[in-house]
């Protein structure tokens, strides 16, 4: 018999796939149950969102790419991976983390990571490194961007006006608005290009892979992947506007916007895989994978060589949501007293109501809204304050707003970090400039968690789980303040005067929040 035979031979006796893979199949079932409210919370964005929708496609094609790879597997021997087991686990910390801090993204992300260092603990490094692309694939699952909105819209809003100035039209800039000779434009969510974005990438590593066999090719069409559309966003953006106005303001400034933006899209994206295309490697035979004996274990028993591996992450990926439930579940303490108003402020006198019909946005938080005045002069405090924070009400939320969407007669005009005193501390703060019907607003807002002061929203999140991991307080809030601006070039003094009051209703709002979390 020659040795191709004997392989042979031997390989139809001891197949190892034929046990390792009904247990990836049911550690990853069984990891799903685990971990069913975080697969929900992705599976619900899908089903919801447009911009995710793509994401169902995601595991068919790792699914397929692996499969693509079966010639070469079926020649591997699976074994534990100790390096997976580590994986494993800081994996499955990071996501006790963000389910502690209400960190959907987080989870999401974590789950994936997780979900992947599973099967490389079953079956080992060399497969693991084998199929490394397709699992890499399936952080794609994760519905992860939204984020990017805020400064993908200013940079489409600079883009635009930049290219339409040098075009020779005058144009007038306050934030995303502005204005031409023939009408007004703004920069909303649907013009950020976000969903061009995430469309490219996840077409562009896709392409990559399957074109290039260099690294270094695979990883410069990536990046192209990534810089082409938010360039194409902004021209597409400038075309809309020129229409627009060139129509006299008939032709794209509905829906037909929209159409035309996808389709610009869909020209940009063609263009992008055929210049691809032209540097694509040769056309040269696969090489065949290596038909060697595999090195049958001693004694081998089946399922019983193959589940120990399986048993050992499925034990290690548990303990976390048993931990999540057991911190989640411990009695929580009730508020020691409600929040009451503050009626001291040294050099202030209270008044009942502000001059402007404007509040920040913060749903299923305990409220605490004043307002003061000093020689004519108005400004507003607000608290929005989190005792114990779960889904839908939390301090960091895409629900919390500086301006109600709703209340179309305010805009933001600009938005910065000034570095203020708070306390014996100096601490950046989100400065806003908020333009109304009848008035305009300078506006700082912070965060406080327990006794520590941010504008981070990440470090924000990462206090409130160090907080939740140590049992300490778990109190959050956030603190506004306005104050109106009477007339242009007014905000260098009233920030003075602003950092005047804040300097007199700190430590009473201090004292108000401690008192309700039992700390004083």
């Amino acid at each position: 018999m020659t040795l191709l035979a004997k392989d042979q031979a031997i390989s139809a006796e001891y197949n190892p796939w034929k046990y390792y893979l009904p247990l990836v199949i049911v550690y990853l079932l069984v990891f799903s149950a685990l971990f069913y409210e975080t697969v929900w919370s992705m599976v619900s964005i899908w089903i919801r969102s447009e911009t995710f929708a793509h994401a169902f496609l995601i595991l068919p094609l790792s699914i397929w790419l692996v499969w693509e790879k079966r010639a070469y597997l079926r020649y591997e021997q699976p074994e534990f991976s100790w390096l997976g087991m580590v994986a494993l686990f800081g994996a499955g910390f990071l996501w006790l983390f963000g389910y502690l801090v209400d960190a959907l993204v987080v989870q999401q992300f974590t789950w994936v990571a997780a979900f992947i260092a599973g099967i490389w603990a079953i079956l080992g490094n060399r497969i693991a490194w084998l199929i490394a692309f397709p699992l890499a694939f399936l952080f794609f699952l994760v519905p992860a961007g939204e984020d990017l909105v805020p400064a993908m819209m200013e940079f489409t809003a600079d883009f635009t006006v930049a290219l339409v100035r040098l075009t020779g039209i005058p144009v007038y800039r306050e934030g995303l608005f502005f204005t031409l000779p023939s009408g007004n434009w703004s920069v909303v969510e649907a013009c950020s290009g976000i969903r061009y974005l995430i469309a490219s990438v996840t077409l562009g590593c896709l392409y990559a892979y399957l074109t290039y066999s260099s690294m270094k090719k695979r990883l410069i069409f990536i990046v192209i992947s990534i810089i082409v559309p938010v360039i194409a966003n902004g021209f597409r953006a400038y075309i809309i506007v020129m229409l627009g106005h060139m129509s006299d303001m008939t032709i794209a400034t509905g829906v037909d916007h929209l159409i035309y933006g996808w389709l610009f899209f869909g020209l940009v994206i063609f263009l992008l895989i055929t210049i691809g295309s032209w540097f694509r490697d040769p056309e040269v035979a696969e090489k065949p994978p290596v038909k060697h004996i595999i090195n049958i274990p001693e004694n081998h028993h089946g399922f019983r060589q193959a589940l120990p591996s399986t048993l050992a992450a499925l034990a290690l990926i548990a303990i976390w949501p048993v931990f999540a439930y057991a911190i989640q579940n411990k009695a929580t303490l009730l508020p020691a007293t409600q929040m009451s108003a503050i009626t001291d402020v040294k050099n202030w006198k209270t008044v009942e109501q502000s001059h402007w019909d404007w509040q920040p946005v913060s749903p299923g938080s305990e409220e605490l809204s004043q307002y003061f005045e000093q020689q004519n002069v108005r400004v507003g405090m607000y608290l929005q304050y989190y005792f114990t924070q779960h889904q839908g009400a939390e301090l960091i939320n895409s629900q919390n707003l500086i301006v109600d969407p709703t209340l179309k007669a305010w805009r933001v005009a600009g938005q910065k970090p000034v570095s203020i005193s708070l306390g014996s501390h100096r601490v950046d703060v989100d400065q806003t400039l908020l333009k109304g019907p009848n008035s305009t607003l300078l506006i700082w807002s912070w965060y406080r968690v327990g006794d520590y002061y941010t504008s981070n929203k990440y470090i924000a999140k990462l206090m409130e789980g160090l907080a939740r991991l140590t049992f300490d307080r778990q109190d959050a809030g956030k603190i506004t303040v306005a104050i109106q601006l009477d007339k242009e070039g007014q905000e260098a003094e009233r920030a003075t005067l602003l950092q005047s009051f804040l300097t007199g209703i700190l430590p009473e709002i201090e004292n108000t929040v401690d008192h309700v979390a039992g700390v004083k």
